[in-house]
C-alpha cells in the first residue's frame, strides 16, 4: 500500500474528529470565570503529564471575504512572541521547562494548547494565558509567518491529494465561507497587515467565546484561582454573533484536472448532518461502513480483493459545527472504473439493509476507533472544549456512545439515501492537456 496518501488522511481524519469524538476518562466539572470564560476540569492522576486547551470561536469561517487566512495567521502569531516575552524568551522557556505548546485553526475554531509535567503546571497556566492575552504582533515575525503560510498553501496545491479535497470543499460549500480553506490563499496571506491581525484578535478572542479545559494531574481549586487571576485582563464579552447562509447542493458535479501525476486520485464529497443534527450518528457508523479501515466497503470493492482497482481508498468527514462534509477518496489506474465502483456502493447502501453481522461490525470499528485515539489527555482536553463551544454539552461522548450502539439497519438506509446524493467529484488525472470544463451527474 502506498503509505504518502495514507499519512496525509490520517492527518485529515484526526483533525477532522476532533469536533466529534467522545473522551473517556473521571468525572468533569463546569466552571464559570468572572470574564466569562467557560473552564471544563478532569483532575486524575493516571499519569503525570497535565493538558491545557484552549479552544475559541476563531475558525477560518469568521475571515473577511477578502482576507481568507487571517483566522490561521492570527492563531501562529500568538506563539511568536508576547508584549512581555519576546519570541526567543518565550521559546527557551518553554523548552527549559518542557512544556509543549501548538496552535490549531479549523473552519469553525482556533485552539492553543499546551501539555507539561504536573511540577510545572502553574508555569503552564502562566505562559498560554499570556500568549492568549498578550501576542505581540510583531512585524518581522509576521513577515516571516506570511512566508511560511504561503509555502503551506502552495505545497498543498500541488499534492495531488490535498488539491482535490480543497478543489471538493468550494463546490460542497458553495457561498458558506466553510468553502475556503482554513489556510488561507496565498494572495489573501499577502493582504494580512498587524492591524488586521490586532482587530481579529480584539474582537473575537474574548470571555464568552472562549472554552479552557484541562485534563490530567493537576489541582482543580487552584487551577480555577490561577487562570482567574492571570486572565484578568480578558475581555468580559461575547463575540459579534454571524448568520451564516445555509449549505445545500444544488446539482452533482464532476471536475477533472491534468497533472504530471502516475495515477489518478479521485475525491468525491457530499454535504453531511453537521455534530448535532438527529442524524449525524447513524451517519459516523454510515463512514465505518463505506470507509473505515480495511474491512469497510470501499476497500473490499476496490481493493485487490475486489475491482483490484486501488490499494488506497477510504473515507473521512469534515464534521462541522454549521454543517459536515463527507469525503470518498481512492487513487486509481481507471478513474471512470473506480468511480463507478464507489457509485454501485452507494446505490446499494440506499437500497438494501445492512447484513446484521457488518453492522455489528462497523460499530464495534467506528467505537473502537474514537476509544483508542482518545487515550492522551491532549485529545481528551481538546474534545470536551470543542463539545462545550459547539453547545452539545461537555458531556456529549456519553449520548454520543450510547447511539452508536442503537443505530439498526433502517437507520443506514435512511442515512444513505438522503445525504449520499448529489456529490461533487474532483478527478486529478495523468495528462498535460488543458481540462474539459467540468461536466453535470445525475444525483445518486
Amino acid at each position: 500500500m502506498s503509505r504518502k496518501p495514507a499519512s496525509i488522511f490520517a492527518m485529515m481524519v484526526a483533525a477532522a474528529l476532533l469536533a466529534a469524538l467522545p473522551a473517556q476518562g473521571g468525572s468533569v466539572g463546569r466552571h464559570r470565570l468572572p470574564n466569562g470564560v467557560t473552564v471544563l476540569t478532569m483532575p486524575g492522576e493516571w499519569n503525570r503529564i497535565v493538558a491545557i486547551s484552549v479552544m475559541v470561536d476563531a475558525g477560518s469561517k469568521h475571515d473577511p471575504p477578502k482576507l481568507p487566512g487571517l483566522a490561521n495567521l492570527t492563531n501562529l502569531m500568538l506563539l511568536q512572541g508576547t508584549t512581555t516575552r519576546a519570541a526567543p524568551e518565550l521559546a527557551e522557556l518553554t523548552d527549559s521547562a518542557g512544556l509543549h505548546m501548538g496552535v490549531e485553526t479549523s473552519r469553525d475554531y482556533a485552539t492553543v494548547y499546551v501539555t507539561a509535567i504536573d511540577s510545572e503546571f502553574d508555569l503552564a497556566l502562566e505562559v498560554i494565558a499570556d500568549v492568549l492575552q498578550r501576542p505581540a504582533f510583531d512585524r518581522s515575525r509576521l513577515l516571516e509567518a506570511q512566508r511560511i503560510a504561503q509555502e503551506n498553501i502552495e505545497k498543498r496545491l500541488e499534492d495531488p491529494f490535498s488539491a482535490p479535497l480543497t478543489r471538493v470543499a468550494e463546490l460542497i460549500y458553495d457561498d458558506h465561507p466553510y468553502a475556503h480553506d482554513p489556510g488561507g490563499t496565498v494572495k489573501g496571506i499577502e493582504r494580512i497587515t498587524a492591524a488586521h491581525l490586532v482587530k481579529f484578535h480584539t474582537g473575537r478572542y474574548v470571555g464568552g467565546s472562549t472554552v479552557i479545559s484541562i485534563v490530567g494531574n493537576f489541582p482543580e481549586k487552584l487551577a480555577l484561582r490561577r487562570l482567574a487571576e492571570l486572565l484578568s485582563d480578558y475581555p468580559d464579552r461575547q463575540a459579534t454573533p454571524v448568520d451564516f447562509p445555509p449549505v445545500s447542493t444544488e446539482e452533482a458535479e464532476i471536475a477533472r484536472v491534468f497533472k504530471d501525476v502516475d495515477e489518478s486520485y479521485i475525491v468525491m464529497g457530499f454535504v453531511a448532518p453537521a455534530a448535532g443534527d438527529p442524524d449525524f450518528t447513524a451517519f459516523e457508523v454510515l463512514d465505518a461502513l463505506i470507509g473505515l479501515g480495511s474491512g469497510s466497503r470501499l476497500v473490499a470493492a476496490l481493493g485487490e480483493n475486489g475491482a483490484g482497482l486501488s490499494d488506497v481508498t477510504g473515507a473521512l468527514c469534515h464534521c462541522g459545527q454549521e454543517a459536515s462534509m463527507f469525503v470518498l477518496y481512492a487513487s486509481t489506474e481507471d478513474a471512470d472504473g473506480a468511480i463507478d465502483v464507489i457509485e454501485s456502493e452507494i446505490e446499494r447502501l440506499s437500497a438494501e439493509p445492512v447484513p446484521d453481522e457488518e453492522l455489528r461490525t462497523a460499530r464495534n470499528r467506528l467505537v473502537g476507533r474514537h476509544v483508542i485515539f482518545g487515550q492522551t489527555n491532549l485529545v481528551r482536553a481538546a474534545r470536551l472544549a470543542s463539545y462545550e463551544l459547539a453547545g452539545l454539552g461537555f458531556d456529549f461522548a456519553d449520548s454520543f456512545l450510547a447511539a452508536v450502539n442503537r443505530v439498526d439497519k433502517d437507520d443506514i438506509l435512511r442515512v444513505a439515501s438522503e445525504w449520499l446524493r448529489k456529490p461533487a467529484t474532483v478527478v486529478v488525472q495523468p495528462g498535460e492537456t488543458a481540462p474539459p470544463r467540468g461536466r453535470k451527474r445525475a444525483g445518486i
